[in-house]
């Protein structure tokens, strides 16, 4: 009976994923198993009787302290739960999960420590990553609604003063007065057209009121209109499935995915021809832009800089939990595919929905 316990814990040991690392009372290594071996890149005979725990232990911490070499862990009977970096034969500092506890006295001193080690880089990356698009989220939506601030203070303020300058102006203009003052008084009046035309402009491009309160389709519609009249490009929309209000993440950000894929098709593509399809299905949206310009060769794009550019695109995309694919080659034109996953309400359905609180 103790042969087969005996075996079986030979056998854990041996295959047990978690490195283990076994530590004598002088804190030199007696015994490591083979998944030590794999994450330290150390052989056994290489730490056994040759190495001693502060060979291999680059400092430690739990979630309270950082600890010194004077409150090592190993000075311990057990310690549950702790960070420590791993010397590797490679010479880097591994983190690592760690936890300790020691076996029972033996006759003659104290008992062995037993360190218990798993590679804590991969969820250290993935943690990395999810702080990195959580601040992303962020931002994008400090933009929206900094964006959304900005334009309604554009309408609302400065464009209704213009409005009453011009309303001011043709009162004015019912004057008698000479000639040379009437012309100069209609040029005012031209040039204070103009600028509130401007202002307009300006605010549907910060952040167009269609697409908080008719929807993205209507957005779309109104933005196709306005940049085929902006550029002289013809722009040709197609809308197929059904016509629904989506999350205000979704619609703001396929919006800005479309504003900026036709910018970059008006400023770089050289094209005369611009398609938009929209398409609506039960668990997905998909927006499709294309254009018949001179396309370029995406392995040989370099994405820089910030803001709502490709990699912005992107971004989008990936925090709502969809995909992006650019299709082009130089003289073919160049296609954006967006797929972005929904839930039955119309809610992102793998992704981040307060990436804009509409």
């Amino acid at each position: 009976m103790l042969n087969e316990a005996a075996s079986f814990l030979e056998t854990l040991f041996s295959h047990i994923t978690d490195a283990i690392l076994i530590v004598d009372y002088q804190g030199e290594v007696i015994g490591v198993n083979p998944a030590f071996e794999r994450l330290s890149g150390w052989s056994a005979e290489e730490v056994l009787g040759q190495k001693s725990l502060c060979d291999l232990c680059r400092g430690m911490a739990t979630c309270q302290e950082e600890s010194s070499c004077i409150e090592c862990f190993a000075s311990r009977l057990k310690t549950p739960s702790f960070q420590m970096h791993l010397q590797t034969k490679q010479g880097a500092e591994l983190p690592v999960a760690a936890s300790s506890t020691r076996l029972p006295e033996e006759a003659g001193g104290m008992g062995a420590l037993v360190v218990i080690l798993r590679d804590n880089s991969e969820m250290q990356r993935i943690e990395r990553e999810r702080h990195q698009r959580q601040l992303t989220n962020y931002v994008i939506q400090a933009q929206e609604e900094e964006r959304k601030r900005i334009s309604r203070d554009l309408h609302d303020g400065i464009g209704q003063a213009l409005y009453s300058i011009m309303v001011g102006l043709r009162v004015v203009n019912q004057i008698e007065m000479d000639d040379a003052t009437k012309h100069h008084l209609e040029e005012v009046q031209h040039l204070t057209a103009r600028t509130l035309e401007e202002v307009k402009s300006l605010s549907v491009e910060l952040r167009p009121s269609a697409l908080d309160d008719l929807g993205l389709v209507a957005a779309l519609r109104s933005y196709a209109k306005r940049f085929e009249q902006t550029f002289g490009i013809v722009t040709t929309l197609e809308i197929a499935g059904q016509r629904r209000r989506y999350d205000s993440s979704v619609e703001t950000a396929l919006y800005r995915i479309c504003q900026e894929a036709m910018t970059n098709a008006a400023k770089y593509a050289d094209t005369d021809g611009i398609s938009l399809r929209f398409v609506d299905e039960v668990d997905r949206v998909e927006l499709h832009i294309e254009d018949t310009g001179v396309g370029f060769d995406p392995t040989q794009l370099k994405v820089r800089g910030t803001g709502l550019g490709l990699y912005g695109m992107r971004e989008r995309v990936s925090l709502l939990g969809g995909t992006l694919k650019i299709e082009s080659a130089p003289g073919e034109g160049t296609a954006v595919h967006v797929v972005v996953p929904l839930e039955e309400k119309g809610g992102p359905r793998y992704g981040h929905p307060i990436a804009d609180r509409g």
